[in-house]
């Protein structure tokens, strides 16, 4: 599947699809069990009024169609992962969904919003910092409020 441009984070949404492609049976579990316990400690209310910020961040930012070509493909590719065998999938796919989506508007979305729907696959999957010329997230976030998305992927 050929993805397009997803502003800033491009290279990193490309790799969450690509790793949540390869996501074995354990951290697939493990990414359950970050998300379940997200929504039990802040509710689902608050993943849905996150969601509502991300993607208003991702209309005013001008990657709408970003955003939700994201969220797909990185579900999609989950599913390829998965096919064929039992689980809470469903639940899985959302929160892989929700880390893409977030990654395509990190630099508008407020630390808040950003940290509940990507911080369940930091937090079962691990982290990674991006290097190379040209990173813009080799450099802390400048706004205190704000968290940027330096280390993300296994």
């Amino acid at each position: 599947m050929s993805m397009g441009d997803f502003g800033p984070a491009s290279a990193l949404v490309h790799r969450l699809v690509d790793r949540a492609e390869t996501l074995t049976l354990e951290e697939s579990a493990d990414l359950f069990r970050a998300r379940s316990a997200r929504t039990l400690i802040s509710g689902s209310d608050a993943e849905r009024r996150a969601l509502g910020r991300a993607e208003r961040a991702a209309r005013i930012t001008g990657r709408s169609a970003g955003y939700h070509e994201a969220r797909e493909a990185a579900a999609a590719a989950f599913r390829r992962a998965r096919s064929g065998s039992i689980g809470p999938w469903l639940t899985v796919s959302g929160a892989v969904a929700n880390a893409a989506g977030a990654l395509v508007v990190e630099d508008a979305l407020e630390a808040k919003p950003f940290d509940l729907l990507f911080g369940p696959w930091q937090q079962a999957l691990g982290r990674l910092v991006p290097t190379g010329p040209g990173s813009a997230f080799a450099e802390p976030a400048k706004d205190p409020h704000r968290r940027s998305a330096t280390v993300l992927l296994k």
